[in-house]
């Protein structure tokens, strides 16, 4: 990435609440624009404290926190909440208005916008979630897929530079979480997914940061950090369901018993299916059918390959690229 600057840049922050417990224990990370970052670790980690204190709903006890620049204190809180903009799990925790049009017109509103550019963000924003038409509609006689996604929209109305998600598949049905997956990945907004979702982790983030009792402990390509199985079984996660399903095919691909008609379907299956090197140092192959050299299956690492035909391929996995304030305190994911 060729802009040096941070969107979010933390220096051995700590956090420690008033009755003493700390939190965060001397956390830093360094996140560009446009970057797509996942934050996981165990339930208490600190995640959510984290979350919190990239919009001054926490502020860090030591060390500094700053978004696009600016330093994350009481002073600057206006401007930086217009920059940050948090999901937070439960939707019913933003919206608080009669009308789904009132729901996202109050960010703008309280910006001191006027009406006609109030009213621009409302459609705006609607339309990008897929709720356009919704306005005059009542937010609790939504589903909560959609209100999931109305409390993403009152957050896009402000137009702020940085999403921060908790959790932003929780209950969500197939189809909404298929919407809301491709959405992430087609927006240039830098994103923070604050996750157990580890397969939406995988397909929509470049980067990990794994957090374990107020600690980073490891952080690195997303494909790397959810191939560890050490790591996310120790840290209390399971491997992306997208992965085991890629093993458990694998290993029945070079099964004895597997007749070729089977072999070459589960292999096109493989193939169509992006996969990983692990951090072990490890290659995890593609398994690749080719039809036309007579249903043969070839193995090959991820790029700069040579088949057991003695060609020479290059495979290029193409990964895509790509808001709201409360002041309710979120318990620790």
């Amino acid at each position: 990435m060729s802009d040096d600057r941070s969107s979010i840049l933390v220096k051995n922050a700590f956090f420690n609440y008033p009755d003493g417990h700390e939190v965060l224990k001397g956390i830093s990370c360094d996140i560009k624009p446009g970057e797509k970052v996942a934050l996981i670790g165990p339930n208490g980690a600190g995640k959510s404290t984290f979350m919190n204190l990239l919009n001054g709903i926490n502020l860090a006890t030591e060390g500094d926190v700053y978004i696009d620049g600016m330093e994350v204190i009481k002073e600057n809180l206006m401007q930086i909440r217009r920059k940050v903009g948090i999901v937070f799990q439960d939707p019913d925790d933003q919206l608080f208005c009669p009308t789904v049009f009132d729901d996202v017109a109050f960010g703008p509103l309280n910006l001191g916008l006027s009406e006609e550019v109030v009213r621009q963000r409302v459609t705006s924003s609607l339309e990008l979630v897929g709720l356009g038409g919704f306005e005059e509609r009542s937010s609790f006689h939504l589903s909560f897929g959609e209100r999931k996604r109305l409390a993403l929209a009152t957050v896009l109305s402000y137009q702020p530079e940085i999403l921060v998600f908790d959790e932003p598949s929780t209950n969500m049905d197939p189809l909404n979480r298929r919407k809301l997956i491709e959405w992430l990945k087609q927006s240039d907004n830098t994103i923070l997914l604050c996750t157990h979702d580890l397969d939406i982790a995988l397909e929509v983030c470049d980067r990990c940061l794994v957090l374990s009792e107020g600690r980073f402990i490891k952080e690195g390509p997303a494909s790397e950090i959810l191939y560890d199985r050490k790591l996310l079984e120790k840290n209390k996660l399971e491997l992306p369901l997208a992965l085991m399903t890629h093993e458990l095919l694998h290993d029945i691909l070079h099964s004895a018993e597997m007749d070729e008609e089977h072999r070459s379907i589960i292999g096109k299956f493989l193939h169509s299916h992006r996969h990983a090197h692990g951090p072990d140092g490890h290659v995890h192959y593609h398994i690749h059918a080719h039809p036309h050299e007579h249903g043969h299956l070839h193995e090959h690492p991820d790029a700069g390959h040579s088949h057991n035909d003695g060609h020479e391929h290059s495979h290029d996995d193409q990964v895509p690229h790509s808001h709201s304030t409360s002041n309710k305190k979120q318990s620790d994911a």
